[in-house]
């Protein structure tokens, strides 16, 4: 009875965590909402992918003839490379109904190369090189960045316009004559100037296009919970912009494996809630709950053998005829000294019922409950139906999700049923039962006070909150990115 009591609760605690693991109508059972701080935190992460990208740029060598005052001069400035790239102000406004439209001003960067020129002075022939240092200031960026829906209803992101302006380019030149290639020093900073033009955006294309959009191709539309249901996490349309936000209106239908099982359950409303203090919202329908709980009630797969060793040495109940004796005389009678077998098996669907502050789950199950003597088969004695809710606190604290047990012992309703030994006396019964769940109480609770595993690649949940609202959970969180695109 103690492993029934636990299997439920586990069966709890696995639904609230497959919410987030984060049958499409007017209401979906998953949403999202990132808010300003998640999209301005966002783009400090893309900005450092930028920055990387940016100093990956190769400027093509230039080369060239400049007609200066001693005549012309053939120029080449080969292996220039970006060495430092800085960003000062940014911004990230929404542009409703279209996307993010990144805006970075203050912007500078330093590259260096080798540079040559030759020339011809009263019929003299000069050659001479170096190296060269180049600075460029106040540089300007506007991004509009996109995002859309793929078939597989994946994310998708790519730029939609991009300009690029550099407000000055400064070419130091070492070595050599300094009196020659000043007189040129102009026009190879006006063709460096255009050059970059095209490159930065170049660059932010590329970063977007490529590295960000590879690791969305990546992310996986269905999300197994265990072996008989998936959750699918795939978008029902593309994200939509508010004000200082992204909604992600997700599917979040779960979907038997098994496609001769049709869920007679349907998401709820998940109501807007005014939080905006973290960076990302999850939502979570009770209907997520209970439809896993109904696929795997029709699958067969909510249902135990309980065994006199799967029975803690420790605790007093002992599955055999002479402790059920106690409750029932007429067991130690009919089967002396015999073991005791229970088949644990669900009569109904749990039912999930999360309300303000607080989540429910109501298990309908019976115990049938068999003698088996020593070398022969199991003999039928009679069963049980109970009824019984479940309540839980949840906190998310790091990766770990941890959970706070609650039951009335006074609220677990029990009947007994199919007897082959005559009546079952239901007073002995109903106080065994209640005694045994009330004393799996603490035995669960320091289970769960060791955290159960929740996290997602490369992401760290940090500062985060969660609230039951009446038909959902949500979970608020801050989040640090941790990978590499």
């Amino acid at each position: 009875m103690k492993l029934l009591c636990a299997r439920v609760l586990a069966l709890l605690l696995a639904l609230v965590a497959a919410v987030f693991h984060g049958a499409h109508g007017r209401n979906p059972g998953l949403k999202a909402k990132v808010t300003e701080f998640g999209l301005t935190y966002g783009m400090k992460v893309f900005l450092s992918v930028l920055k990387d990208r940016a100093q990956q740029i190769q400027i093509p060598n230039q080369s060239g003839r400049a007609d200066v005052v001693i005549g012309k001069v053939d120029y080449q400035f080969t292996n220039i490379k970006m060495t430092s790239f800085n960003i000062g102000g940014t911004s990230l406004p929404v542009v409703p109904r279209e996307g993010l439209r990144l805006r970075a001003n203050g912007v500078s960067a330093s590259l260096n190369g080798n540079w040559h020129y030759s020339a011809k002075v009263a019929f003299i022939p000069i050659r001479d090189g170096g190296t060269l240092s180049l600075s460029i200031r106040e540089v300007s960026l506007d991004v509009v960045i996109r995002l859309g829906k793929d078939p597989q209803d994946r994310p998708t992101i790519s730029v939609g316009s991009c300009s690029a302006h550099i407000g000055d380019v400064s070419v130091t030149f070492h070595g050599g004559a300094s009196w020659l290639y000043n007189l040129f020093k102009g026009a190879i900073e006006n063709t460096i100037k255009k050059q970059l033009d095209s490159e930065i955006c170049k660059s932010v294309s590329k970063a977007i296009d490529e590295d960000v959009e590879k690791s969305f191709a990546q992310i996986k539309v269905l999300e197994p919970v265990g072996k008989f249901a998936d959750l699918d996490l795939g978008l029902e349309e593309a994200p939509s912009f508010l004000t200082n936000s992204m909604d992600l209106p997700l599917k979040g239908a779960v979907v038997p494996r098994d496609s001769r099982i049709t869920v007679p359950v349907s998401p709820g409303p998940i109501l807007e809630v005014p939080e905006t203090s973290r960076m990302i919202y999850l939502y979570g329908s009770e209907y997520v709950g209970n439809a896993i709980a109904y696929i795997y009630h029709k699958a067969g797969q909510l249902r135990h053998v309980l065994k006199p060793k799967d029975i803690p040495k420790d605790l007093p109940f002992k599955l055999n005829t002479t402790y059920l004796a106690g409750l029932v005389p007429k067991v130690g009678e009919l089967y002396p000294d015999m073991g005791v077998e229970l088949v644990l098996n669900t009569s109904l669907p749990p039912h999930l019922s999360i309300r303000p502050g607080r989540a429910t789950l109501t298990g309908y199950g019976n115990v049938h409950v068999y003698a088996t003597p020593q070398d022969k088969p199991a003999v039928y004695l009679f069963s049980i139906n109970v009824t019984m809710d479940l309540g839980a606190e949840v906190k998310l604290i790091g990766e770990l999700l941890y959970g706070n047990v609650s039951m009335d012992p006074n609220k677990i309703k029990i009947s007994t049923f199919g007897s082959t030994i005559g009546p079952v006396p239901s007073f002995g019964l109903d106080f065994g039962i209640r005694a045994l769940c009330e004393a799996t109480v603490p035995w669960i609770n320091n289970y769960l006070a060791q955290g159960i595993p929740f996290r997602l690649k490369d992401v760290l949940f940090e500062n985060a909150q969660v609230v039951m609202h009446q038909g959902f959970i949500s979970i608020g969180t801050d989040l640090r990115y941790t990978g590499n695109f």
